[in-house]
């Protein structure tokens, strides 16, 4: 004969006083203090495990790459041949090589002719975009599209653009009754390829702004307009400085990847004609890949352009900033 077991829960240990469940003795503070370094441990390596992959891809990319250049700045050859450590040889060497001036020259004309016209365009289009109230996702949509494009695209398309004889361009100054142009002579290249920059780069920084002035305060545009400001006063009185810190990433940002210039120099002028487009990064291309032994000299000039945008981007910041009272 077999006994069923008691359905009923047995009772769990008695209290001292036989009254409830016993109560756990309170950790001390050395075991909360204990306690809390662990579980605060165990979130860094739950961070750092999610944030390595980053970390691989950074050093595999970023600082490998840098610290071989930095070597190969000392190094005399090829990158298929032998080496040679020369030291400081090819940084002494550089102001004499051929295409240095002009290149340097052409990279900061072009800074100079694109980067400007592109945060102004770009600023009156984000100002447009923002009074929009209807369709505003097709218009933004329309003027980033230009963005999307691959500057190896971007350069092809305006091949056919200012081609002499069938280009666009020149098909438009036909129908108005003015002579064709030659687009792309040694006069007139470089002031082409940074419109060619200048159309690419609009919508990204206007999208930029665009966001920037959403998240601006309405409450005090309003008191503005009731206290009889203009258009005008509120652009300058509030817009601006609202945005200096915006504006001021943005002149940085733009500045660093102005000087940086290289692949719609190689597909819509090959550097050309003559020297008239050659920019240091194409210089860079052509002592690495296109002339054999002189890859020294390509990552001398890399360190260069390198030191070159730190010193000017920390003349702008410190320019830009202004007072410190009104940071």
């Amino acid at each position: 004969m077999t006994v069923a077991s008691d359905p009923l829960p047995r009772p769990g240990p008695r209290s001292p006083a036989g009254v409830g469940p016993a109560r756990r003795a309170p950790l001390s503070a050395a075991e909360h203090r204990r306690l809390r370094r662990r579980k605060g441990l165990r979130g860094e390596l739950t961070a750092w495990g999610f944030l390595m992959p980053f970390f691989i891809f950074f050093v595999m990319f970023l600082v490998i790459p840098v610290l071989g250049v930095f070597w190969w700045s000392t190094q005399k050859g090829g990158i298929t041949t032998g080496t040679e450590f020369v030291g400081l040889n090819n940084y002494l060497k550089l102001p004499n090589q051929v295409d240095a001036p002009a290149a340097i020259s052409n990279t900061f004309v072009f800074a100079l002719l694109s980067i400007p016209p592109t945060l102004v365009l770009a600023f009156v289009v984000a100002m447009l975009l923002a009074r929009i109230r209807r369709g505003g996702s097709t218009y933004r949509f329309l003027v980033y599209f230009p963005v999307l494009v691959p500057g190896v695209v971007a350069a092809l398309i305006w091949v056919f653009l200012t081609n002499v004889d069938f280009g666009l361009f020149n098909t438009l100054l036909r129908s108005l009754g003015a002579s064709p142009q030659i687009w792309l002579g040694s006069g007139s290249a470089l002031g082409v390829l940074a419109a060619l920059d200048v159309w690419r780069s609009v919508g990204y920084w206007a999208i930029f702004f665009l966001a920037a002035m959403i998240g601006l305060p309405q409450e005090l545009y309003q008191a503005a307009e009731l206290d009889g400001a203009g258009a005008w006063q509120r652009f300058r009185r509030l817009t601006v400085p609202l945005l200096r810190r915006v504006i001021l990433f943005a002149v940085v940002v733009a500045t660093i990847f102005g000087l940086q210039v290289f692949d719609t120099a190689l597909i819509l002028t090959n550097g050309g004609p003559g020297t008239s487009t050659v920019t240091i990064v194409y210089r860079v291309w052509k002592y690495v890949f296109g002339e054999s032994g002189k890859a020294g000299y390509g990552a001398a000039i890399s360190v260069a352009l390198l030191v070159a945008i730190l010193a000017l981007t920390l003349v702008q910041l410190r320019v830009l900033r202004g007072r410190r009272g009104e940071d």
